[in-house]
């Protein structure tokens, strides 16, 4: 069984023509500049040494061209010898070190090719006994430090913090990660126009963060890796095109699954609101599934392939904890079990059988055993979802939120799920009334078809009936650890390959969230600060 998948790396002509541009720009521009120098300019093209030279030329020590080998941080030293490039020949201004950073193909040959610019030596020498004002030196910082955080946190790694209880135990709500861009390979922005480290929404004031005044093309840079079985993914939530604004944090089309014939889910227009790919909600979850996989959830136990699935270390699951007569099971006393009892939703009700009190929690199996012998504890029961039941009325409601969402072709729930294909990029797979459920969101809303329908409910493509279909990119199925309080795969399918934002790599702080702020500085759980994922 293999255990990862083939990422689709094809970048468009587009960008290859603009990579072209923007490389015979920089390097033109240095010849230029290398000539007002007195250095002839042919060492403009010799890799490295070029860059050994740019150092030379703005009086910085040879350790400035050193860490340009150290990953991450050259990024930040290329900006920094741009800006201080640019001085040694007069161009001091403030607009002049932005320039240097974010457009040097085009600003390098503009001031190589202007006479009037000469090399005027080391800004340190140059510029000596020059003070900037109060203002100017801040601008300058920020504008260093937004160009250069933002290059970072687009193509090596970016920050993000764990929201919910979905991946516990291996996650914790409140664990902040580093998560990898160059593992898959980083993905360029499609929405570049965009307020500096928000993601959708402005903080504080609201609205929106981003313009969509420019579009891209979705494309990403060779990675490391291609995506692994059981790797931990963070990626844009695919069911996040639109967002019910009234409650932006339940997604919206589940909004719509919830609701009943005798009463639907209502809503205005003035009440949604539309988000583009790169700028929807950012979830986590573990990749059980590749391209090419068939995955089956059969009693609560996954299945890929036919084979019995990985099982994580941390996997959580629902049991039901009944305690002796008279004896009630407080906070307390899970809190001294090792379970978290400040996850309310773990705990979901509580109820009262045959004078035994009992509760709902969710378990990994190591407490799960802990629990079993405990004198205070009666039995211990796993909480169960089936995908039937003798009055099919009761469920019809969670059949229409499981995946593919129509009960004429497959009921599934938490425990009883599938089988289900994981489309393949170039795989072909028979479309008819039966399979079109299970593709029909990748055909029409990750793949842009057009499809009209016959009476008889048939799809259409290009006025033509629609029998087979031959995938564009790949697809991946995702979980939680914490499988029966996730709302993941099993409920809004497939993970497009373009939706793919990187790879989670490192806890680098943890604390709990879910406690007043100032309160959090007695839950740092030091344990899990700067551990790998």
């Amino acid at each position: 069984m293999t255990d990862h998948s083939i990422m689709d790396h094809t970048i468009p002509v587009g960008f290859w023509i603009f990579s072209i541009i923007s490389i015979v720009g920089v390097h033109v521009g240095l010849y230029k500049l290398f000539e007002k120098a007195g250095i002839a300019g042919w060492k403009a093209f010799v890799p490295f040494y070029n860059y050994y030279l740019c150092v030379k030329l703005i009086g910085k020590p040879v350790w400035w061209f050193l860490l340009l080998f150290v990953p991450i941080v050259n990024a930040v030293m290329i900006f920094l010898i741009a800006t201080e490039l640019v001085k040694a020949y007069g161009k001091d201004g403030f607009w002049a070190g932005v320039a240097s950073m974010m457009i040097p193909q085009f600003y390098y040959p503009f001031i190589g090719f202007d006479k009037k610019v000469k090399y005027l030596g080391p800004p340190h020498e140059v510029y000596k006994g020059k003070k900037k004002t109060f203002w100017r030196e801040w601008a300058d910082a920020i504008a260093f430090a937004v160009i250069a955080a933002t290059f970072i946190r687009t193509f090596f790694f970016e920050a993000y913090t764990i929201p919910t209880t979905s991946m516990e135990s291996t996650l914790l709500a409140g664990d902040f990660l580093f998560v990898s861009k160059f593992h898959y390979g980083p993905r360029f922005p499609m929405t570049p126009v965009a307020f500096p480290f928000a993601h959708h929404t402005m903080p504080f004031i609201g609205g929106k963060a981003y313009s969509e005044i420019i579009k891209l093309p979705y494309f990403r840079l060779p990675g490391l890796q291609n995506i692994h079985r059981n790797d931990i993914v963070v990626f844009n939530f695919p069911e996040g095109d639109t967002v019910y604004l009234p409650d932006p944090s339940q997604d919206f089309y589940d909004y719509k699954r919830q609701g009943t014939p005798g009463r639907p889910f209502t809503y205005r227009p003035d009440q949604i609101t539309t988000r583009p790919l790169d700028k929807r909600e950012n979830y986590i979850k573990r990749c059980v599934a590749i391209p090419g996989d068939s995955l089956k959830v059969v009693n609560g136990v996954l299945y890929i392939n036919g084979e019995l699935a990985y099982q994580p270390e941390n996997l959580q699951k629902s049991y039901t904890l009944y305690s002796k007569p008279n004896v009630v099971i407080s906070d307390d006393f899970l809190v001294d079990q090792g379970v978290d009892t400040l996850d309310r939703e773990a705990r979901s009700r509580r109820f009262y059988e045959d004078r035994s009190s009992s509760v709902v929690v969710s378990l990994t199996q190591e407490i799960y055993e802990k629990l079993k012998p405990n004198p205070a504890i009666d039995r211990i029961e796993p909480t169960y979802y089936p995908n039937s039941h003798s009055d099919v009325s009761v469920n019809v409601v969670n059949f229409q939120r499981t995946y593919p969402h129509n009960l004429n072709v497959q009921r599934n729930s938490n425990d009883e799920f599938g089988p289900i294909y994981v489309p393949k990029k170039g795989e072909t797979v028979a479309i008819n009334k039966n399979t079109y459920p299970f593709y029909k969101r990748i055909i029409e809303s990750y793949e842009h078809n057009k499809i009209s329908y016959d009476k008889e409910g048939n799809p259409y493509i290009n006025n033509q009936p629609l029998t087979e279909y031959t995938f564009k990119q790949n697809y991946y199925w995702l979980m939680g650890d914490n499988r029966h309080r996730s709302l993941d795969s099993r409920y809004w399918g497939f993970v497009p390959e373009d939706h793919v934002v990187g790879k989670a790599e490192m806890v680098w702080w943890s604390w709990n969230s879910k406690v007043p702020f100032f309160q959090r500085f007695g839950t740092i759980r030091w344990d899990r600060v700067m551990r790998f994922v």
